[in-house]
């Protein structure tokens, strides 16, 4: 087991606001998700992406959300991993493949995460959670690898309605991972 530390920054969010989504309410959603053919606006589908994206360009950054794979061999989002491949070392991507294919290869999941976030002095993973969904082991591997070999920071976002304050804390969780990755330390 690897014990993975991640920096967890919870925004709330009003109620009200998640109804509307759920709603279809073209005020909040935009025109691109009232068109989407897959999973549920309804069920609060793209709703934390939408919050946590909007919460990060406030501040002066730019996202990519849920368009990037750095995963696969091919992707249909080649220029969106290629601005990702423009900051991150080269050498460091293809190490990070290598241990994303030894995962596969032995059988452990690894996941994409929500966004990229960056501006002209930094840049960041994020994955997105609300309510009462958790952080998987797959999302986790990914933040480790980033993490460990890439040298970028992951984030989760936690979206609460019941916090009435944003707020920030060092988590720490568990993962397994292969023998061979388990010797990559930060």
């Amino acid at each position: 087991m690897q014990v993975l530390e991640i920096k967890q920054i919870t925004i709330p969010y009003d109620k009200e606001l998640l109804l509307k989504w759920k709603k279809r309410d073209p005020s909040i959603v935009p025109s691109f998700m009232l068109a989407w053919k897959g999973p549920s606006i309804s069920n609060g589908y793209g709703f934390g992406e939408w919050m946590t994206d909007r919460y990060f360009r406030d501040k002066g950054f730019y996202t990519i959300t849920n368009e990037f794979n750095l995963l696969s061999k091919t992707s249909k989002f080649k220029r969106y991993n290629d601005i990702i491949s423009l900051m991150a070392n080269r050498q460091k991507l293809q190490e990070f493949k290598d241990a994303v294919r030894l995962l596969e290869e032995t059988d452990f999941s690894i996941e994409n995460l929500d966004m990229f976030v960056y501006n002209l002095e930094t840049f960041f993973f994020v994955e997105v959670k609300k309510e009462k969904d958790v952080l998987r082991e797959p999302q986790m591997r990914f933040m480790y690898l980033a993490n460990s070999i890439l040298e970028i920071d992951t984030k989760l976002i936690y979206l609460s309605d019941s916090d009435e304050m944003e707020s920030q804390k060092m988590i720490k969780v568990e993962l397994e991972l292969p023998k061979d990755l388990e010797k990559i330390n930060r």
